[in-house]
């Protein structure tokens, strides 16, 4: 069991790490309307859910989504908040100020009873439906054309070693932390945090919040994934189940791209 854990330790660190750092590059490269759609395809959570049904079972892996809804709602929530502050305050404090938002949020759930799947899924769309309109409509959060960069090796190489190891700490926080607070840093926005910090500190404010205003809405992708999880795994079994919501969530992800293209500014 420990040599399973690894593995997902290690492959927590490349697919999360490489998957942030090609969203960025495409950000850079292409704007950050189509770099936000990729941050936020489902990464993390493909690695979660496949290592609970291979390790598990399918049964456990489908009644572990009940409330990945409502935690996704958490991690918009916290988002918003990080949003609303990063361009008033130090960057640290706002971000310091997003994990503050997001354990307390997340604790509370999951210290109480609470065990709706679709409850969660209406709170959830009630955040998304607050969340678009808080960063179009308040905020005004601007898309960002692309950016000349020059992408050396060892910039790529940084970038995929530092996000990586922000997913595989919370992978690692999530085994050791026990039942209640395991299950927080399940759900740990490692893959926005890191995605965060490199367009922040590569860019600046501005260019890092516009490509995480996209990610935040195509999140919807996420728990489209989720969803798909919960009902694929246990009929079609753990490989068949993955394909199909993998497929399922790039579809939805694709959706949402060609929504923001026309709808975001």
């Amino acid at each position: 069991m420990e040599q399973i854990f690894l593995l997902k330790l290690i492959l927590s660190f490349i697919i999360g790490g490489a998957w942030i750092t090609y969203a960025t590059v495409v950000a850079e490269k292409c704007g950050t309307k189509l770099g936000g759609i990729i941050a936020g395809l489902p990464s993390t959570a493909l690695i979660t859910f496949f290592f609970i049904g291979w390790t598990q079972s399918t049964n456990a892996a489908a009644e572990a989504t009940t409330l990945s809804p409502l935690i996704g709602a958490v991690i918009y929530l916290s988002m918003l908040v990080y949003l609303s502050l990063v361009r008033k305050i130090n960057f640290w404090l706002a971000l310091g100020s997003l994990l503050l938002v997001w354990f307390v949020l997340s604790l509370g759930v999951y210290s109480t009873d609470f065990r709706s799947f679709w409850i969660s899924m209406i709170v959830l769309v009630f955040v998304l439906i607050v969340s678009y309109y808080v960063l179009e409509k308040v905020l005004k959060i601007k898309s960002e054309s692309k950016r000349k960069l020059k992408h050396t090796l060892p910039m790529l190489l940084f970038r995929g070693s530092m996000t990586g190891i922000i997913i595989a700490i919370a992978v690692l926080l999530a085994k050791v932390s026990g039942p209640v607070l395991g299950g927080v840093f399940a759900m740990f926005p490692a893959a926005f945090l890191g995605t965060i910090i490199v367009t922040h500190f590569a860019h600046g404010k501005d260019f890092s919040s516009a490509v995480m205003k996209v990610a935040i809405l195509t999140g919807v992708s996420v728990i489209a994934f989720v969803v798909f999880v919960r009902f694929s795994f246990v009929p079609l079994g753990l490989i068949l189940g993955t394909i199909v919501s993998l497929l399922g969530s790039w579809l939805i992800g694709y959706g949402v791209h060609l929504f923001v293209k026309k709808k975001m500014i």
